[in-house]
């Protein structure tokens, strides 16, 4: 494995399709709570929890952002570790980007590489039992 700093443009070009996906997911958010608040009852997000009953992936995500934006930060961690530690990870290297135009390039080898998505499917699944076990 070889990781090294290399010298970038300070402001980073947003994809248009991340942009596009964040705007979808506050006007989901918007149009729930407009709906509880008219039906008076809470609304099912989760498409994959309506249908089967288990939580998704993702679950608690919106709730550990609402924890979050209420100061209680290990609140909003304990929603969804996985989701809250990676969104705390590209935080730090967007940030380190705009402030010192700096950004890691890591290269790994095919092994590497390999030994890496095997790392991160496990973790995926660690994370995704912990919700439909603690978080539901």
């Amino acid at each position: 494995m070889r990781i090294e700093l290399v010298q970038v443009c300070r402001r980073p070009g947003w994809p248009h399709w991340a942009v596009m996906i964040v705007l979808a997911w506050c006007g989901l958010g918007v149009a729930a709570l407009l709906l509880a608040v008219h039906l008076n009852q809470p609304v099912q997000l989760c498409l994959l929890k309506r249908l089967t009953g288990l939580p998704c992936p993702t679950c608690g995500f919106t709730r550990g952002a609402l924890s979050f934006l209420h100061g209680h930060i290990v609140q909003a961690w304990l929603h969804n570790p996985l989701l809250y530690s990676v969104l705390a990870l590209f935080s730090a290297v967007v940030g380190v980007r705009v402030i010192f135009g700096r950004a890691m390039r890591v290269s790994l080898t095919r092994t590497e590489r390999r030994a890496a998505w095997i790392l991160a499917m496990a973790l995926f699944f660690a994370n995704w039992t912990y919700v439909i076990l603690c978080v539901g």
